[in-house]
């Protein structure tokens, strides 16, 4: 009676042990199935990274106080894409926070010189001649960045000299500098 248990215990041991090498090669077979097979049928997708770094010399804003006809200030800043694969596209905007009048004046000027390290006619820099400022935020034109280039900028803001002094006594005049993403 004993040898009979014991060869009952011994077939359903190598029973169990039999059903779970079948249910390990089932189950390498479906991994294997659904990595390499269904993964041919799925559409590919690249997702481009756009990774870029602005720097400003010496902050992003300009501050007048008492503006007399021949006043002048700069920010200087640079912008560089990191990507490997991705041209960026951005805009410089020129954020109004204390105009220094309502309206525009021919007298109060901003420029924009734009320049970069590649020679690729698809890189565009942002330049812009003697220009009025606005008085109210203003996005410039676009601007293009390919990979692994740096577009260095000078925003330079000036009330010109033969302007009108009195007109502009104990004049304030604040403007932040950001740039905008415009990848759309």
């Amino acid at each position: 009676m004993k040898e009979d248990k014991k060869k009952k215990l011994n077939i359903t041991l190598y029973l169990v042990v039999f059903l779970a090498v079948i249910a390990m090669f089932v189950g390498t077979y479906y991994a294997y199935h659904i990595k390499t097979i269904k993964e041919k049928d799925k559409t590919s997708v690249t997702v481009k990274n756009l990774d870029m770094l602005l720097m400003f010399n010496n902050g992003n804003q300009v501050n007048g106080k008492n503006i007399k006809p021949g006043w002048e200030e700069s920010i200087e800043f640079s912008l560089e894409n990191f990507s490997e694969d991705t041209i960026g596209k951005y805009k410089i905007v020129i954020e109004i926070i204390t105009p220094l009048s309502n309206i525009s004046d021919e007298d109060f000027v901003y420029t924009v010189e734009g320049s970069s390290e590649s020679k690729d006619d698809t890189n565009r820099v942002i330049s812009l001649t003697e220009t009025p400022i606005p008085v109210v935020t203003k996005d410039l034109t676009n601007g293009i960045i390919t990979p692994k280039n740096i577009h260095s900028y000078k925003i330079t803001f000036k009330l010109k000299k033969n302007a009108n002094a009195k007109k502009y006594a104990n004049s304030l005049f604040s403007a932040k500098i950001r740039i905008a993403n415009d990848n759309n």
